[in-house]
C-alpha cells in the first residue's frame, strides 16, 4: 500500500512539473466506459434540444446522483432521460426536463423550473398505484441543504402521451417513503423545524398522492418542544403489530439527543407516540437508532458508564445499550462496550453485565476485562502493523485489521472457564463509525 501511494504521488508530481494541462474531467473519461451509441445520441440530443449555454447539475443526496437519469416512468420498458440543468446566461435556478425517445429521436415531454439553486435528491415512486412512477425532487438554496423543499411531479400515460404536473411544494428537513397506513401505496413522511418564531416548533406530517393526483395532507404531529434540528427519519415494522413504526432522531441541545418513536392510529387519525416517557431516549447527540444486529427492527441505543475495576480509569470509553420497544418502555436488548482511544466497540453477551468489568492501560488503550474477583478473562490489545509480526505469536487470535493497526485477543484460562472463545470476541468486534 506504502509502496503504491509513492507511485501515485510520484506519477502526479512528474504530470505538475511536465507543464501538461492536466483537468479533472479527463481523469473521469479515462475511468469510465466509451459513451454507448444510445447515451452518445442522448447527449447530443440534449445539447441540441436545451443549447450548449447550459451546465449540467447532479443531486448532491439520494439514490440517483447524476444530471442525466434514466427511468421507466410509465412502464413501457423504455426509459426517459431527466435531465437537471441551469442557463449558464440566465438565473441561477435550476430547471429540470423530462425527455422521451421517440421515431425521430428524443425529444422534450416537459421542462420545469425548479425551486432552488441546486439539486438535493431525486426519487421515484408509483405513490397512487396507477402504473406511472411519480417524481419527489428536493431543491434547496445556494449551500442551505438543510432547509429544503420538496416538488411532487406526477406522471400520467394518456395513449402514446405522457403528461406530468407539480402536485405540490413543501418546505422540509427530513424525507422519507413509506407505507405507514397499510394500504399498499407509499405516503410521503415530511419532518420540518420552524426556527422563524422565538420557539421552534417542530412538526411531522404524512401526505398521500390521489388517483386524481393531488397531494393531501392526512395528518399532523407537533414533536417535542425542546427540539432544535433534526437528524433523522427511519421506520421498521414490529412483528407483533405488523404496523409501521417511524422513529425521528433530532438534537435537544449541542449535545443530546431525542428519539420520537410514532405509530399510526386509525382512530385518531394521526401518530401517537409509542412510548411513555420520551426521556427515556436522551442520550448522546453522536448516536443514532439503527438496527443493530441486522434483525429489521431498530434499536435505540443509551449511552451509560462503563463498569469497571476499581483500581483503572475509563474515562476514553463507556457502555452503549441498545434497546427495544416493551409496553411502551425501552428494555435491554444488546450491550457494546466503546473504547473511544482504540477506536472499536466489543458487543458483550448479557450474562457479562455485572459481572465483568473493564480495566484500561490509557498509555496504549489495551482493554482487559475482569471478573468480580478480579481475575483477568480476556485482553484486547491494539499494535501497529510493523509490529505485528513481533507480537502475532504471543496472543491468542487476530480480531481486525484498520488503519495500519492490529486489534487481537488474548484470553486466560479464567475466561475459557467463563464461556469466552475467540471466536466470539472476533463476531462481536467492530471500528467505531
Amino acid at each position: 500500500m506504502k509502496k503504491l501511494l509513492l507511485f501515485l504521488l510520484g506519477a502526479v508530481l512528474l504530470l505538475g512539473l511536465s507543464g501538461c494541462d492536466f483537468e479533472f474531467g479527463s481523469i473521469e473519461s479515462l475511468m469510465r466506459p466509451p459513451l454507448t451509441a444510445t447515451e452518445r445520441k442522448l447527449d447530443e440530443s440534449i445539447r441540441s434540444l436545451l443549447g450548449n449555454a447550459i451546465s449540467l447539475r447532479s443531486p448532491e443526496s439520494g439514490n440517483n446522483h447524476s444530471a442525466i437519469t434514466l427511468h421507466d416512468l410509465d412502464g413501457d420498458a423504455q426509459n426517459e432521460a431527466i435531465v437537471f440543468y441551469a442557463n449558464e446566461n440566465a438565473s441561477s435556478v435550476v430547471r429540470m426536463s423530462v425527455l422521451k425517445m421517440t421515431d425521430s429521436g428524443w425529444a422534450i415531454v416537459s421542462d420545469f423550473a425548479g425551486n432552488g439553486s441546486g439539486v438535493y435528491s431525486l426519487e421515484f415512486c408509483d405513490l397512487n398505484s396507477d402504473g406511472c412512477d411519480d417524481m419527489l425532487v428536493s431543491w434547496y438554496l445556494f449551500e442551505d441543504k438543510v432547509n429544503k423543499t420538496l416538488t411532487v411531479y406526477s406522471c400520467v400515460r394518456e395513449g402514446n402521451q405522457l403528461n406530468f404536473s407539480a402536485c405540490a411544494t413543501e418546505a422540509y428537513n427530513l424525507l422519507h417513503i413509506e407505507d405507514v397506513l397499510g394500504t399498499g401505496d407509499k405516503q410521503i413522511i415530511l419532518a420540518y423545524t420552524d426556527i422563524s418564531e422565538s420557539t421552534p416548533q417542530t412538526n411531522i406530517r404524512l401526505m398521500r398522492l390521489s388517483k386524481d393526483n393531488r397531494v393531501i395532507q392526512l395528518c399532523k404531529k407537533t414533536l417535542d418542544s425542546r427540539i432544535i434540528s433534526l437528524s433523522s427519519v427511519k421506520t421498521d415494522m414490529a412483528a407483533a403489530s405488523s404496523a409501521t413504526r417511524v422513529f425521528i432522531d433530532a438534537q435537544i441541545s449541542d449535545k443530546e439527543s431525542i428519539t420520537e418513536i410514532l405509530i399510526w392510529n386509525e382512530e385518531k387519525n394521526n401518530f401517537v407516540s409509542l412510548i411513555s416517557d420520551i426521556d427515556s431516549t436522551i442520550r448522546s447527540s453522536a448516536l443514532s437508532v439503527a438496527d443493530i444486529n441486522n434483525d429489521g427492527l431498530l434499536e435505540i441505543p443509551e449511552r451509560k458508564p462503563l463498569p469497571q475495576s476499581s483500581d483503572s480509569d475509563v474515562s476514553v470509553g463507556f457502555m452503549l445499550v441498545w434497546n427495544e420497544i416493551k409496553g411502551g418502555k425501552l428494555v435491554p436488548k444488546i450491550y457494546s462496550v466503546v473504547n473511544m482511544q482504540g477506536n472499536y466497540r466489543l458487543t458483550i453477551p448479557k450474562k457479562f453485565v455485572g459481572k465483568v468489568y473493564v480495566c484500561s492501560d490509557n498509555s496504549t488503550g489495551h482493554w482487559s476485562f475482569k471478573n468480580s474477583d478480579n481475575q483477568k478473562l480476556f485482553d484486547i490489545v491494539i499494535y501497529d502493523v510493523d509490529d505485528w509480526d513481533k507480537y502475532s505469536k504471543s496472543v491468542t487470535q487476530m480480531l481486525f485489521i484498520n488503519n495500519n493497526k492490529v486489534y487481537a485477543c488474548n484470553i486466560t484460562q479464567e475466561g475459557f472457564d467463563f464461556g469466552v472463545t475467540a471466536q466470539a470476541l472476533t463476531e462481536s468486534f467492530a471500528i467505531n463509525t
